[in-house]
């Protein structure tokens, strides 16, 4: 271990960064897509979509914190945290395939399937990502060389968001010519046709009311998904297993510390800063992917265009990327915290107002979410770099160190607010007799759809921004912290 923190290099920035990208690959692809293909490919309502979605993360609350657990007492010439990514790379390729593969079953078997394949990949995850997001912590104990870490993991991490978010583009574009040779065979008309070269398969859908067409386009559908989820496996297997060889841990456990778990979750949620930040995280990942469930219905069925879809995903990964770049230079500037409270209330109020466009405002509709996207991006690696704080703010108070199961905690909050968001998303859009197999949708579901899009995550945003009122680990006490553990960890050296 280096006592003097030193800098990280550029090259092991990006190297810890690239493993981010691995991870969007697939958490993205569940988290734009899944809620979408369950109901209007794989087949089954959105409430029991929402309902397995939110079962996966019930098994979360065992299995993320025993992945921590299990983390911060693994002992390899490695390290504690690096070996999981190569361990599960090729585990988390392999369940996001099988999630996107579609079986030959009934109804019930379709349900048990889905519910079995998520629940692999969410384990699969948590046994990448927890650890992979826990490195950041020990590979240096510099808060602002955090930061810019962090920075740089989801700036990378974003550009994986922004591949998967041509899924619906690369979807389209796979199954467009069978479906065109199809709807010839069967004599459609020149204006189905038409729709069926722009990929309207809404408009398509319509002049073809025996359904025949609908079954083609989803059994094509279902093809492309699992061809995407292929790709997107192999590449992220080999992503994971260069930031194995691009990164290194420097920061071990107090040498006289004996493992004690009741200690261990003492420690963690008696450190109140952390607890704010668990509660914040959950609230968060509610409102990101309550918004995130909705945007494929949203486009298909009230703005009518499914592809563009594709454009506010792009917009919305590019203006993350810009955003998060801002992370640094204003933490230099201001309070963690501060920087923090404010983007979150811009960015809650601009996203209320994505209410407001009708279905052909398209400049206004973009121009607001952009806005928002911005807004909130410096917060991402604020979030992770000040979890990083709040363990050794327990180390420096107690005198041992369990930065595993502090990140588990949080990605359990992760997943957890996406698994409530999902079955919240479910619940709604079935009490507002949403249906994924109608061509076109009630008035009562598009204002759900629209609800589920804008006012609902834009009020939790403004929540969150009043929890950070409560967060008093302020920037000077960090500092303060880093120098005495780093002498602290000289002297037991």
């Amino acid at each position: 271990m280096n006592l003097n923190t030193p800098k990280i290099s550029f090259r092991e920035k990006v190297g810890y960064g690239l493993g981010d990208t691995a991870c969007h690959f697939a958490w993205d692809l569940a988290g734009m897509f899944l809620f979408f293909y369950f109901t209007d490919v794989y087949g089954i309502s959105a409430a029991m979509a929402g309902t397995i979605m939110l079962v996966a993360r019930v098994w979360d609350a065992i299995s993320d914190p025993l992945i921590g657990i299990i983390a911060d007492r693994t002992q390899t010439k490695q390290g504690k945290f690096r070996p999981y990514m190569i361990w599960f790379a090729v585990p988390l390729g392999a369940s996001l395939v099988l999630l996107f593969t579609t079986p030959n079953f009934e109804e019930t078997g379709k349900v048990i399937y889905a519910m079995s394949m998520y629940l692999l990949l969410s384990t699969a995850y948590t046994a990448v990502n927890l650890p992979y997001s826990a490195l950041s912590g020990v590979m240096t104990a510099d808060s602002a060389e955090r930061t810019q870490l962090n920075q740089y993991r989801f700036f990378l991490g974003f550009i994986g968001m922004f591949i998967v978010s041509f899924t619906m583009v690369f979807k389209n574009n796979l199954i467009a010519d069978d479906v065109l040779t199809y709807a010839q065979s069967i004599d459609l008309p020149q204006q189905a046709l038409t729709y069926i070269q722009e990929h309207n398969w809404g408009e398509a859908l319509l002049l073809e009311p025996s359904g025949q067409l609908k079954e083609v386009i989803v059994q094509n559908e279902r093809s492309a998904f699992q061809f995407i989820a292929i790709v997107l496996a192999i590449l992220g297997t080999i992503l994971l297993t260069v930031s194995f060889y691009m990164t290194k841990e420097r920061i071990s456990p107090p040498a006289s510390q004996k493992p004690n778990l009741k200690e261990d979750l003492k420690n963690v949620f008696g450190v109140k800063a952390w607890v704010i930040l668990f509660v914040l995280g959950i609230i968060t990942f509610v409102l990101i992917n309550i918004q995130g469930a909705v945007i494929n219905q949203y486009f298909k069925y009230y703005v009518g265009n499914e592809n563009d879809s594709t454009l506010l995903y792009s917009a919305t990964t590019v203006s993350l990327i810009i955003g998060v770049l801002l992370a640094a230079p204003l933490t230099k500037r201001f309070e963690k915290r501060n920087v923090y409270l404010v983007c979150s209330a811009i960015s809650g109020l601009l996203t209320i107002a994505l209410f407001i466009p009708g279905k052909d405002d398209f400049y206004m509709l973009h121009i607001i979410n952009i806005l928002s996207k911005i807004a909130i991006a410096p917060t991402i690696p604020l979030l992770w770099s000040m979890i990083a704080d709040t363990a050794d703010f327990s180390e420096w108070k107690n005198n041992r160190r369990a930065t595993g199961l502090f990140f588990s905690a949080t990605t359990f909050a992760q997943k957890l607010g996406g698994g409530i968001a999902v079955g919240l998303a479910g619940w709604l859009l079935t009490i507002a007799n949403y249906d994924g197999a109608a061509v076109q949708q009630t008035e009562e579901s598009i204002l759900a759809i629209k609800m589920s899009f804008s006012v609902i995550p834009g009020v939790l945003y403004l929540l969150t921004a009043g929890l950070l009122f409560w967060y008093k680990l302020d920037d000077k006490t960090v500092e303060k912290i880093k120098l005495e553990l780093t002498e602290r960890r000289a002297m037991e050296s």
